[in-house]
Order: C-alpha cells, then structure tokens, then sequence
C-alpha cells in the first residue's frame, strides 16, 4: 500500500487575509473555547482589513480603534469558563460575549465574515453585493492556537445570490449552528453581529437545495455541529459515506480516559480497510493517553497507532528550530480516502472524545467541515506513519481541553456602559454571597450582596467608579468567595466613550489629523504622536524622536479650521448614511483622541489660544452639530445625555466670545447679531 503522501500545508493568519482580499468588513462573528482578547486585536483583528498596520503595538491599536468603526458590528463568543491563563486584557470596541452550554462545553472554532463584494455596477447603484466567508477551525483565539501549534482550518465563502446562483448544501446546518451559539448565551445579549450573518443567509442566498448528499462520486461540502440527533458516526451514515472501502485517519489531541471512545463506533459504521490514529505525546515523548486508552483502541481490528512526519512537527528556525521541543499538535482530522481514489475530510474542533461526538443534546457544541478533496491533487497516501515501537509510558488521567485554563467556576457576567456610566452584573444561576471583587492586582473594588439570575442588575454608583477606574489599565476583574477566585472579562458597552489609549493630542493636532485624508496618512501621524514615554498595560512605552514641534502650519489658522470641520462632516454624513452609528457616536459626541468633545475640551481648557481662531472653532461645531441633526434627527434624539453634553461644550465656548466683544461694545453686538446668524446658516441652503 502506498505509504505517507505531503499533507497540505498553510499559514492560517495569510489564509484569512487571503480570503478576505482586501474587501470592506460589514459584519464579523467569532467563537472560540479558550480566549485571549490581547492575543486577538493585536493579531487577529488586522487581518481584517486592507490596510498596513504599524509594528508598535500601541500604534496598531490606535489604527484598529480608527478601522473598527467602520465595521458595522463585531463579536467575539467565548466559552465563559476557558479564559487563556495568559490572556491580554481587551481595549477595542467589539461585543465580547461569555457564554455557557448546559452540557459539555462551548467549543466551535468558527469565523463568520460578511464582505463587501465589488462589483462595478452594484457600487454605482450604492448597494454593493456582499459575501459570507466562513472559516472552521481547530485554533482558539489564542497565540498557541493562531502562532504555535500544529491546526487544520477549512474556508468557504458565499456570494450573493445576485451573483452565485449555486446552491449551498451546508446552508441550512450554517443556520443551525448560529441558533446554537445564540442559546448558549442569553436572549438580551448584544446579537446583532449574528443577527447580519443570519439575515444574509436567510434573505441572500438561494434556498435550493441538493436531494442527495453527493452526486457524480463527491460528496458535497457540509457542517457538522452535534445538531439534531446524530452523532458523528451516525450523521456520516446518514450521508452515506459509508462502505466505501476507505481508509481511516484520525488526529486528535484528546480521547476518552477509558475504552476506545467513539473510535469504536466510527470504525464500526465506516468499516476502513485500515484505521491509522496519531498518538499525541509531550515533548519527553510520553503519550497523553493513558494506559487503558491506548490498549482499547490499539484492540481494535484494522487500528494502529501512528505519528505526523517530523517536519510537520519541527519548530520553524532552521538549526534552531530543531533543538526546540517539537509543536504541539491540536488539529483534528478525520481522513477517508482510497488509494483507487477519492477522499474526504472532516476539519474543525471535534476531538475523538465522546463529548465532542455527541449529538445537539448531549455534550459539546462543536463545529466542523466536511469537504471532498478528490480533486485538490493531495495524493494518494497515508499522512500518517506507524509507530516504530509502542509507547510505554501514559497519563494516569486523560488529559483534557481546559487544561491549563483559568476556569470559571460560577457563572457571572459583567457589564460596563461607558456612555450610561453604569455596571450591571448577571448570575447564570443562583448561587451564594457576598462574593467580593478586586481589580488584577487583588485590590478590593466592592462586594456583591445581591445578583438576579439571567437578569442584569445594575450595581451602585461607587462599584460603578471603582469598576470605570479599573478599566484604564485592565479589562479583567477578580471574582472572590471563600477560598475560590476567578477572573471575569468585562463586557463593555458605549465604547465611543471610553478614553482613548492617545489622549494628549492638541487641538491642532486633532484639526490637522481630521484633515488627513488615507491610512496611511493617519497611520504616519499616530506613529510620530502615539504616546512618547507613556505605558498601557502589557504594551510597552513607544521609543521615538519625541512628539512633533511647535512650528507653525497651514493647520494653526483659519483655512485648517474650516477645512478639518469639513472633514469631519463628511466623514460623519457618510457614516450617518451607511447606518454606521457607532462611527458618527465617535466623531461627534466620544471621548476619543479625535473626537469633537475632546477637541473641544482641550480648546476650553488652553491657556495659549487664539480667542478668535476658538471663537470660530465652536460656531464651527455647532454649525455642524445643528445641520447633521437636521439630516438624522433621530441618531440625536437617542443620545440625549451625550448630545446635552456636547451642547454645554459648545455653549460655553462661544460664550468666551466676551473676551473678543464686550457686552457694552454696540457695534460688536450689532456685528454679532448678524454674523452668528449667518455663521451658522448651512451652506446647503445657500
């Protein structure tokens, strides 16, 4: 028999910012097991987008800030109790949402991403077509999932019907899944991220569907998630795929601790001629399977045990990467293939454990594609080799996913709103108090005396501030009760007014960056102005020249003034008429660097200014404040507390017009009396 063939190999960040292929991010859903939000915005996250981002953490967040509002909605669903142990804290403005599955855990791998899909003539009647990119993988949102380990990812993508008429056989098991992932959290979560992908391929794809599940000897491309009541061996039996004369090949990192698991069901509906299975080992070469494992599946007819080639398990780093302990392999592949022909394989998150082959009501949620590859030239042979010897050494118990997590034991969620400057905490179910909450330094914060189950209760304004202040330096909080502890990710909302990680730019800095008008532009700016010797939690300080000089520009006059306020109105209408809310919220009413309250607080707060160039810059503002209300009353009428904010600010800026024209001047105030008025007319009416 032909033995081990090249397996497919790839590079998962430059899989997905291929498939993305510079398209505009509308809508983004992700769920994982384990999370580090650190890990995610820093090296997730710009693969979503076109543009180059800076090598400095702090700077590359400040662009993500920037290309995040232009994204309509953006979440992250995560299993509650599997929080990375060396999780960065977060600091961007996406939904992140702990969740809870009654049985097993939460664990699909899953990317959801709907992409603007050029098209010449859709762009020009302003309804540009859309695509679904899907993405099944074995990696969590971590370093060790995206960086380090060994994992398998199946993409596909989905384009609007009004362009791609074929059908989508695995459609239906998409809407399947997403109703699952929505249980496991709660109804009054923020879904609309999942809501967009739901609606695309509700209202957006062809609906027909194949009578068969393969046709002319392919199978056709499906999802299986444990839904219904199939488990894994029962639902490729139900596909048919069965009694094919296949050969086996499994890898997965985990097992039962006793007994074969479902690899004996598996073998059993399949019926593979041969059955080879990768032994996962730690780096002294001790198999992490115990004992009785490793006999039950090794008794099974046709089964061997086997490892990955050593190149697929070596370390990159030339001579160096050699010396190093080899990668850790969390990929998990079923392999079905002939050597007469054919082949198909299942990729994504289903470990060869009974949890992960369970069906919808018993077990894991999990989440993987299966795809015919016959045509993709992959060879015909096997991946995997025998094992030269037999292991002797195994675990006393059988090693599991959460392993080396900082597991939740008690279900509490945790909610800030920046804009309502309110916290609100939310049991999974009853459970015992006082349970005291400290900052990541094991500072006390407050108590919790009283929580409701699956209901928000809004906390006191004290734990509010003391949960606000913790917030400038980590996202993270400290749960204590007894001799128990655990850390919960806060979930924050009205993200437009938290501070920005820049704070320190001047009014005429903020003029001028509201004028530039590309990426990169704005991405040289925040590279010479982001935050010389200042320090966020786990970025260091950003070594430079020091921050630009005081020179004199275009930008410290009158023609910077009208042309920034331009700026900013156009990009403000523009995001008021795409529905990107969340993108004018910033702009307009914020607490970023560049919004307009921070560049008007700081023009208040200057003793150096110009008293006519600030005169200008307030009737400036109001003169946009009033004219974009006129075009969507109803985004102002929603943010009454901002909007009266934003209003006082305004107020008591052209109030210091007192310095410029005395109240007992009659000449000015007859100037006054008609060049306010006048000021202030939109130009659209003249």
């Amino acid at each position: 028999m032909t033995e081990s063939v090249q397996l497919p190999e790839a590079i998962l960040s430059r899989a997905l910012a291929e498939a993305v292929q510079g398209r505009r991010l509308r809508s983004a859903v992700f769920t994982t097991f384990s999370f580090d939000p650190g890990f995610f915005e820093l090296q997730v996250l710009p693969l979503l987008f076109s543009q180059s981002f800076s090598q400095v953490d702090k700077v590359r967040l400040l662009q993500l800030e920037d290309a995040l509002r232009h994204v309509e909605h953006l979440a992250v669903y995560y299993d509650r109790g599997a929080l990375s142990q060396d999780a960065e804290p977060a600091r961007l403005d996406y939904r992140r949402i702990d969740v809870n599955r009654q049985t097993g855990v939460f664990h699909p791998k899953l990317v959801f991403l709907l992409v603007d899909q050029p098209d010449k003539t859709s762009a020009e009647r302003g309804n540009p077509y859309r695509s679904l990119i899907v993405a099944c993988l074995s990696a969590n949102l971590t370093r060790a999932g995206w960086w380090e380990s060994v994992e398998c990812a199946h993409i596909e993508e989905i384009r609007d019907r009004d362009q791609a008429t074929n059908r989508i056989p695995y459609r239906r098991d998409l809407l399947a899944i997403l109703r699952c992932i929505r249980a496991c959290a709660a109804e009054d979560d923020d879904h609309r991220a999942l809501d967009a992908v739901w609606s695309f391929l509700l209202e957006r794809v062809s609906t027909h569907r194949y009578a068969n599940a393969s046709a002319g000897g392919r199978w056709h491309t499906r999802l299986f998630g444990g839904l219904g009541r199939s488990n894994l061996a029962n639902w490729l039996a139900e596909l048919r795929i069965t009694g094919h004369d296949w050969n086996l090949e499994v890898v997965s990192p985990y097992f039962n601790a006793r007994g074969p698991g479902p690899l004996g069901k598996l073998v059993e509906v399949i019926a593979p001629r041969e059955t080879r299975v990768y032994l996962p080992r730690d780096a002294e070469g001790k198999a992490l399977v115990t004992a009785d494992a490793y006999s039950a599946i090794a008794s099974l007819a046709g089964v061997r045990w086997a490892k990955l080639p050593d190149r697929i398990m070596r370390r990159s780093g030339g001579a160096t990467g050699e010396r190093l302990a080899p990668r850790h392999v969390h990929a998990k592949v079923y392999r079905l293939w002939r050597e007469e022909g054919g082949s198909v394989v299942l990729v994504g998150s289903v470990n060869c454990t009974s949890a992960a082959h369970g069906h919808g009501g018993a077990g894991n949620l999990e989440a993987a594609f299966l795809v015919d590859t016959s045509e993709e030239n992959l060879g015909r042979g096997w991946w995997l080799r025998p094992l030269e010897s037999d292991a002797r050494r195994f675990m006393d118990a059988a090693p599991d996913e959460s392993d080396g997590l900082d597991n939740q034991p008690f279900g509490v969620s945790v909610r800030y709103d920046w804009g309502q400057h309110k916290l609100a905490i939310r049991f999974e179910r009853a459970m015992a108090i006082p349970i005291e909450v400290q900052d990541v330094s094991g500072q006390h914060l407050f108590t919790i005396e009283r929580g409701d189950v699956e209901r928000w209760r809004v906390a006191g304004a004290n734990a509010a501030d003391t949960v606000r202040d913790s917030l400038a330096s980590s996202s993270f909080l400290v749960l204590r009760r007894d001799d128990t502890q655990w850390r919960v990710l806060v979930r924050e909302e009205g993200m437009a007014h938290r501070p920005s990680i820049l704070s320190d730019l001047s009014p005429d800095e903020i003029f001028e960056y509201w004028s530039l008008l590309s990426a990169e532009e704005r991405a040289a700016f925040l590279e010479r102005r982001a935050g010389f010797g200042e320090r966020i939690e786990g970025i260091p300080a950003f070594e430079g020249d020091g921050p630009l000089g005081d020179e004199d520009t275009l930008f410290d006059r009158f023609a910077g003034v009208f042309h920034a306020f331009g700026c900013l109105r156009r990009n403000a209408e523009k995001a008021l008429a795409d529905g990107r809310h969340n993108d004018a919220e910033i702009r307009l009413l914020g607490a970023k660097y560049d919004s307009l309250p921070n560049l008007l607080g700081k023009t208040l707060a200057r003793q150096d200014g110009d008293p006519v160039l600030d005169y200008v810059t307030f009737l400036s503002a109001k003169q946009i404040r009033d004219s974009l209300e006129q075009i969507d009353g109803e985004f102002f009428r929603g943010r009454v507390s901002q909007v009266r904010e934003l209003d006082r600010l305004i107020a008591k800026g052209i109030k210091g017009r007192g310095s410029i024209f005395p109240d007992d001047d009659v000449p000015a105030r007859e100037f006054l009396a008609w060049f306010e008025p006048a000021f202030l007319k939109d130009l659209g009416e003249m």
